[in-house]
């Protein structure tokens, strides 16, 4: 069926009609297109890669890359039979490259450029072209763009895909075939153009490329530095090194420097021309003493992933570092460092670059040394966050991670270590005890405790004067003796707000009426207790009386008293329990 007819009006615009994925040549773009026209016309072998490869594939076939160089000889011969270029441009039949390629030529006979192609790939770059004939869009792009060092391998994509290799550089295009043997002057331009500097040094055995602060005899002999390096092994004989340092400060949007070797060749594979290796061990650590297999394993995955594009260079140096200390099954990881952990020197002077007093530190350093002197190759490893969290290890190791306070070590450690701890600083026994309890149940900034510590170890030596513990009794008896204790080791206004807290049995409230009688604080406190806890609280108050008095005795009294009182201590406690029926 015919469509319907196009019928124009008097002063009615033709409309102009343009194919999708086109746009007008601005001046610029046109002449840059004429420029590589021009010279794709006047010299198109040049446009074309260069067979260094001379032998033969298996039973004698002639590999594709020279099959396709055959027909694009017979266009060149043709290059200036415009008629001729145009039937071969829209052959059905015939090699897809020499498709484009006549496309191309017959472009180049063109006096004007008005409408051109926009071609856009993530991977080869974007450029404009002049559609011509049925060759692809991306096969036309490349040869008519040849100063683009990546798009120019775009047309050979078919040959690299049938195992054909092409390297390319400012100053060449070659095809190496099937095994990929990129020349000397490929690295050399491949280098100068990336965006690290890189110093080589040839009168080594092999040339060495390394970037600043890098020693090629110690890249060569793949031994440790202080900060680590990534190793490029090409198979073709050099060494390429780029110290972690310039990895760690990659901008975000720089482009990758692996990305940009690998879109220097096609196929795009590097390690069919290098080995990847990364060199790092943790300050402190043996160089000869290897690294556990792990961290072998793990390197490899990360150097994998970037080699795929799949992990930003930003982030290698740090997810290589952080793969071997994960790996370490023992010993103390510190930030960066490792020690071995069974000498306390060590252990203090690895923690100098954390924050925290020098006292925090003296202290944090002995609970690691007591940890580490009780590790074993079954114990589980730790690790200790900038937070202060503690989470497992999948090596035995005990880790403080960069960024953790000594604070934020005693705070971890406190529970499991702390009495360690104070018998470093030579606190031990009971008066250690005392004071390790506090802080576990109420714990203050450990900058705080230990400034204060002198005033602990004398309340902890308080303590320890008492025969009996508070909260280790029950009944009325322990509610008296803790109230007691607790007035005169916290003050008398806490125990007096615990006293007149709602108890849940009379008892209870007998006792802490007793107390407050016997510490004449009772004064209108009345309405707290029913008059049943006030009368049995009154049959106690004689005993309860002695006891405090006796107690007053024991907290005041010369060290050579001690001994003497707390045997009256312990009398007036036995007639305490008398006077509440609960001495059996």
């Amino acid at each position: 069926m015919a469509g319907p007819s196009k019928v124009e009006f008097p002063g009615q615009k033709k409309q102009r009609v343009r194919m999708r994925g086109t746009k007008h040549a601005n001046e610029a773009t046109a002449n840059k297109l004429k420029r590589e026209l021009k010279s794709l016309l006047e010299n198109p072998r040049a446009h074309l890669p260069i067979m260094t490869w001379k032998g033969k594939l298996r039973w004698g076939r002639t590999d594709p890359v020279t099959k396709t160089m055959r027909e694009l000889e017979t266009i060149i011969r043709k290059k200036d039979n415009v008629a001729w270029l145009g039937k071969r441009m829209m052959s059905k039949r015939g090699d897809p490259v020499a498709k484009a390629f006549a496309g191309s030529l017959h472009a180049a006979h063109d006096e004007e450029i008005t409408l051109v192609g926009n071609f856009n790939s993530d991977s080869f770059g974007t450029a404009s072209f002049i559609r011509r004939g049925d060759g692809k869009q991306g096969y036309l792009a490349g040869l008519q763009n040849y100063s683009n060092l990546t798009l120019r391998m775009l047309p050979w994509e078919d040959h690299a895909k049938r195992g054909m290799y092409f390297f390319t550089w400012k100053g060449g295009f070659v095809c190496t075939g099937p095994k990929p043997s990129p020349p000397d002057e490929w690295l050399d331009d491949v280098l100068g153009r990336s965006r690290f500097s890189f110093t080589k040094t040839e009168d080594l055995r092999v040339p060495v490329w390394v970037t600043e602060g890098l020693d090629p005899q110690a890249v060569l002999d793949f031994k440790s530095t202080e900060d680590g390096y990534l190793r490029f092994t090409f198979k073709h004989g050099p060494v390429l090194a780029i110290g972690f340092d310039l990895l760690e400060n990659t901008p975000k949007k720089e482009a990758s420097f692996i990305h940009h070797l690998a879109l220097s060749m096609l196929p795009p594979f590097l390690p069919s021309i290098a080995d990847i290796d990364a060199k790092w061990i943790p300050k402190g650590w043996d160089d000869s003493v290897s690294l556990p297999d792990a961290a072998f394993e793990s390197m490899d995955k990360i150097i994998d992933a970037w080699q795929g594009l799949v992990m930003n260079e930003s982030v290698i140096s740090l997810a290589l570092k952080r793969a071997v200390l994960d790996s370490i099954d023992s010993g103390l990881v510190v930030g960066d460092a490792w020690v071995a952990g069974d000498e306390f020197e060590q252990i203090e002077d690895a923690l100098q670059a954390h924050s925290g007093s020098k006292d925090e530190r003296h202290l944090a350093a002995h609970m690691l040394f007591a940890s580490m002197k009780e590790a074993s190759a079954d114990s589980e490893g730790i690790r200790i966050t900038a937070k202060g969290d503690v989470s497992e290890r999948n090596a035995a190791a005990l880790e403080v991670m960069t960024g953790t306070s000594c604070g934020n070590v005693l705070g971890a450690l406190w529970e499991d270590w702390g009495l360690d701890g104070l018998a470093g600083l030579g606190i031990t026994g009971e008066e250690a005890e005392e004071i390790w309890k506090k802080q576990l149940s109420k714990p203050q900034p450990f900058g705080n405790f230990l400034k204060s510590l002198d005033s602990a170890r004398e309340l902890a030596q308080k303590v320890s004067r008492f025969p009996t513990r508070k909260q280790t009794l029950s009944g009325a008896t322990g509610a008296v003796h803790d109230l007691i204790l607790q007035s005169l080791l916290e003050g008398i206004g806490k125990a007096e707000r615990t006293a007149t807290q709602r108890h849940d049995s009379i008892d209870s409230a007998a006792a802490s009426w007793a107390w407050l009688q016997a510490a004449n604080r009772s004064t209108g406190q009345e309405w707290h207790f029913d008059v049943n806890a006030r009368d049995r609280g009154g049959a106690w108050l004689s005993a309860t009386k002695q006891l405090l008095d006796v107690g007053k005795q024991l907290f005041d009294c010369s060290d050579d008293e001690v001994e003497g009182i707390q045997q009256k201590w312990l009398e007036a406690f036995d007639a305490l329990k008398t006077a509440t029926g609960e001495r059996n």
